[in-house]
Order: C-alpha cells, then structure tokens, then sequence
C-alpha cells in the first residue's frame, strides 16, 4: 500500500534545492526510563532534516505503554517520520495498538508498505517491512 505523507521545507534554505537531508536512528529500544530522553535529541531536526527514519526496535519489550511513550516524545516534531517495528515491538503482542497510538500523533508505520513525500520539489519514496 502507498501512502502520501505530508511535504516539508516550505521554508527551507534555496541553497539545498535538489538536495533531501534525511535523519535516521535504529534500534531506540524505549522505555519506562526512556521518559523525556528522546525528544531532546531531536530538537535540532527542524534545521538539520528534511525526514526522519527510525528502525525497529523501537521498544524494550513491545509493551503499548512504551508505544506510548515513544509516541509523546515524537509527537509534533517538524519533519515527516517513517518508522518500521522491529522484534522487540512485537513481544507482548501489541504491535497493533503500538503502531495506532505512532500513527495518531503522525509517525508513518510502514509494515510490506511504501511512501512518498516530498521534499522541495523532490519526491522521496521510502519501503518498509518489519526487521
């Protein structure tokens, strides 16, 4: 299935035209510890990425509360997130409710999917499948 997902850089530097600058980080591994830790690290993706892609394994445990901690430190972040789960986040058996309470606050969950976004006036497409 493809999916749109919103544009970004409508105040982007002309200088990066024809360029896509892309974030990534894998294997998060979030927490009840985690609480406030992640969102900090981010701070600086509105001037560094146009995108951000994270890689399973995005929990310790695959547990919905640490679903939903991960998805309070992304929401609101200025640039498009794709994530893919990982083995971690299928542990307890909540990767549904894991990947709806990601895809409530605007993270794209991508499992056997693909994407498209735009970035200026390049179009990024990013496949994704469980690790």
């Amino acid at each position: 299935m493809d999916r749109e997902l919103r544009g970004t850089g409508a105040d982007r530097d002309p200088a990066l035209d024809g360029l896509a600058r892309i974030a990534a980080v894998g294997d998060l591994h979030v927490g009840p510890d985690s609480a406030g830790t992640i969102r900090p690290g981010l701070a600086h993706l509105a001037t560094t990425a146009d995108a951000l892609l994270i890689a399973g394994d995005l929990t310790q445990h695959g547990t919905r509360e640490e679903g939903q901690l991960l998805a309070d430190e992304l929401a609101s972040l200025p640039v498009p997130i794709i994530a893919v789960l990982g083995n971690h986040d299928y542990h307890h058996g909540a990767e549904d409710l894991i990947r709806a309470d990601l895809e409530e606050v605007g993270v794209i969950v991508l499992e056997a999917e693909s994407t498209v976004f735009e970035v200026g006036a390049l179009r990024i497409g990013v496949a994704g499948d469980k690790g």
